[in-house]
């Protein structure tokens, strides 16, 4: 009974325990999902509001059909921009335009907030204010349509607004008010519907990938990739780091092992297990100006030649390992004229991967987590590592707290993935691993 009550004790308190580690990320990610005003709200709410989604039905009935697209076009960005404007606290995560004509839907344009966001603080209406005046450029009006796109045809579209529900909801009178009286709309405004879509929500995180595209415009890149950039870049440096401490200090710890008296190999790997005491704050100023002078500064080589240095502790662990072997192993292949170097790649290294995976794992995580080499050698935007990306767009005042929260739980995550995924290797490469020198 002592065993039972002891057994619900230990997993309440592990529970307990594992919800206080992850609620900084709960935090945020909920933070991410909300509106940007309502982060701000007293007191603070944990979960974000659910999603509601706004359709603005507009009639043409009478127009002639020259200018009529035009119209409609300038009240479809109107609409969409005074709305999230005019209603920030709403939790309006999503507007839909209908344009009608004789009892016809002849236009259609929807967009997410996250989009119109994008567009009204890093896009084609960046610093400007939203009033009647500056939503009246024909010019600004085009570029927006292009941006978000839409649907006309005379004819009629299939996407239609139920009439039972249109004009009945608490935002329909707000709404009609200040499109018509404020920003002026070029049709009459028939009413709203108001839905509810939570998977809005989730929707978000598709914009936050998007923001590095319109606040790095001008580089192509960037603007071609967004933040898949940032992603490429990383994993370009986390494998080339896996692979070169795996082989490296592989290389580094076989002589030592295998080859040198064991004097000398210890004192050779006591110098390599005092390099891992120098802390690197110590020898990056230096580092960083010797790579600059040798040309190795805002490219890849600066990202990527670091790591061709083996890790002392590393180096340690292969030792250690390689000493354990049985050697049986090497006698029966020098019998058979086996070189050292068939020795280390077809002997020693298959027996490593408990050794590898424990590299690959703590070379995987060290480098997703990296910052401050990536930042001092790279200037252009297209070589940033996803840490870097991070930090700049933070500085950027324009940019919105939940796309900067969205944008960490997206790089937070795929750690999280590959802890779950590979967590029995993990445990097994770990046990594995503790090896006497």
């Amino acid at each position: 009974m002592k065993h039972s009550k002891f057994g619900v004790v230990s997993y309440f308190v592990t529970i307990l325990f594992a919800i206080l580690i992850l609620y900084p990320l709960i935090y945020i990610g909920a933070n991410a999902m909300k509106d940007s005003a309502k982060i701000y709200d007293t007191p603070p709410k944990l979960t974000p509001d659910t999603a509601r989604s706004l359709s603005i039905v507009v009639d043409y009935s009478g127009m002639e059909e020259a200018g009529l697209l035009e119209s409609i076009q300038k009240d479809h960005i109107t609409a969409m921009l005074s709305t999230i404007y005019e209603l920030p606290k709403e939790s309006l995560f999503e507007v839909k335009f209908y344009g009608t004509m004789n009892g016809k839907t002849v236009y259609y344009a929807r967009a997410h907030r996250g989009r119109i966001d994008l567009e009204k603080d890093q896009g084609v209406f960046q610093g400007v204010a939203i009033t009647a005046q500056t939503l009246d450029y024909p010019e600004r009006i085009q570029r927006a349509i292009d941006s978000m796109g839409y649907k006309f045809d005379l004819n009629g579209l299939n996407q239609t607004v139920d009439a039972a529900q249109l004009g009945q909801n608490e935002l329909n009178e707000t709404v009609g008010n200040f499109l018509q009286d404020t920003y002026g709309l070029n049709g009459n405004f028939k009413g709203t519907t108001l839905s509810v879509n939570n998977w809005l929500l989730l929707e978000s995180f598709a914009y936050y990938f998007r923001l590095p595209s319109f606040l790095y415009a001008n580089n192509k890149a960037v603007s071609n990739f967004s933040f898949f950039i940032f992603l490429f870049n990383t994993i370009i440096v986390i494998v080339w780091a896996m692979v070169m401490q795996a082989l490296l200090c592989a290389l580094t710890a076989f002589p030592l092992s295998r080859l040198l008296p064991r004097k000398t190999a210890n004192r050779m790997l006591l110098f390599f297990l005092g390099t891992t005491m120098i802390p690197f704050v110590s020898v990056m100023i230096p580092q960083f100006t010797m790579f600059k002078s040798m040309g190795f500064y805002d490219n890849y080589a600066a990202l990527l030649l670091p790591h061709l240095l083996p890790y002392g502790f590393y180096v340690y662990l292969y030792k250690g390992f390689f000493d354990n072997l049985p050697e049986s192993l090497f006698e029966a292949a020098r019998i058979d004229g086996a070189s050292n170097l068939y020795l280390f790649f077809r002997v020693c290294m298959p027996l490593s991967k408990p050794i590898i995976s424990v590299i690959a794992l703590q070379t995987f995580l060290s480098n997703w987590n990296d910052f401050f080499w990536a930042w001092m050698v790279t200037e252009k935007q297209n070589l940033w590592t996803l840490n870097v990306a991070l930090y700049n767009i933070s500085k950027v005042t324009s940019v919105r707290p939940n796309f900067i929260m969205g944008l960490s739980v997206l790089t937070i995550i795929p750690v999280l993935l590959l802890t779950i995924l590979f967590s029995n290797q993990i445990k097994e490469s770990i046990a594995t691993a503790g090896i006497k020198g």
